[in-house]
Order: C-alpha cells, then structure tokens, then sequence
C-alpha cells in the first residue's frame, strides 16, 4: 500500500491543487466522454457539480442503492500514472494541504487525465491488483468508494484536467501547473443529459458507446 507514482513530480506545494475557484467562463468542456466512474447500473448522487464545489471544477458523487462496498470504475481507456492507496483515517476538518488522500491519475489517449479521491484503503494495489504503469479499460474497477483523507463521506471525489506536457502531480495527489484551475475541464458524461452532472440529481453509471 505505498505510494506508487510515474510520470509525476514531486516537491511542490500542495497549495498547486487548492487554490480559489476558476471563473466558469474560464473552463472549457472536456474534449472526451467519461462514463460516470461506477459499475454498470450503480446509482450516482452527486453532492457537489462542477459549479457547486469549492474550489469550482471538481465533481463529487456516492453511490445510493444497493449494497457497499461499490466499486469505482475507470470513466474511460487510459494508463495509470499515479497512485496511492495506503491510507485508512477519515481527516474531516482539515486543510487540503494536509489531508492524506487516497487516489487514482488515469492518462487518456485523448491527452486528458481523469483522478478518483477518497478510495478506500488497499482497494487499488490490492482489492484491483493495479500498479502504476497498467492499462485500463472503460468500466474496469480500479478500486472502492471511501472516506479518506478530507471526506465527510463515503464518495467519489472526480477530475478532468489537462496537464501540461512533462508536469505530473505532487506528492499529495495535487497537479502541477493547475493555478487557478486552468487544467481542468468540465467532464461531459456519457447517459447524462447534455452531459453535465447536476447537485442533487441521481444517475445511473452506464457505458459510452
């Protein structure tokens, strides 16, 4: 359950993925169609859109229904650059600068990657048997919903960005390179009306053709 990173730099501030929520106008919609990230059939909730989450750019959902533990799913094809899975305390409270997050960087063929926060500990490395470098499919599970690090519940804590080339992320999961939010992009979701995920409504998680 280390830390396991490629492709990623270290050193930086944690401040580089924290800082004050972007204009909307100033954030593109994502070049790609991302699957919402849980297994087929699965009900999503989402707490915060990408307008309602401070900082702004960012999307969190829980699954509602069913069973737990519920898996998370890659939201489409990519390789793993980073991941860190060996964390197990809820920190609720807490600055980002020094929660101790669990989390999945998946790069996209697209030149866009896509991040799962908060998973559950072990489920990456050891409940999916992934390491950093591994392909993965759309709809392969990658891991369980959590509450790690700066959680006040069990959730998916999920990313479109566009990093530069050569940046990565750093050693808190944060990218490089993103003041302000100028990385992110807003996801467009696959079986969502006009692809975009909104506060309060509940989804079901299904394939993009």
């Amino acid at each position: 359950m280390i830390l396991l990173m490629a492709f990623a730099a270290f050193g930086a501030a944690a401040s580089a993925g924290a800082q004050g929520p972007p204009a909307a106008s100033s954030i593109p919609q994502s070049e790609g169609a991302y699957r919402l990230p849980y297994a087929d059939g699965a009900q999503a909730k989402v707490f915060d859109d990408f307008e309602s989450h401070r900082p702004r750019g960012r999307v969190d959902l829980f699954a509602v229904g069913g069973e737990p533990p519920y898996r998370v799913v890659a939201a489409a094809a990519g390789r793993i650059v980073a991941i860190q899975d060996g964390h197990g305390e809820q920190q609720t409270g807490r600055a980002a600068a020094v929660c101790r997050n669990n989390y999945v960087w998946i790069a996209h063929p697209n030149g866009e990657w896509t991040t799962y926060s908060h998973l559950a500990q072990g489920s990456v490395t050891g409940g999916a048997g992934l390491s950093v470098g591994d392909s993965v499919d759309q709809g392969q599970a990658i891991g369980v919903e959590g509450t790690v690090g700066c959680s006040m519940l069990n959730h998916v804590h999920f990313e479109v960005a566009r990093p530069q080339a050569g940046a990565g992320i750093d050693v808190l999961g944060f990218l490089l390179d993103n003041d302000d939010g100028q990385r992110l992009r807003n996801p467009r979701f696959c079986g969502v009306e006009d692809g975009t995920a909104r506060r309060d409504r509940i989804y079901t998680a299904q394939p993009c053709d």
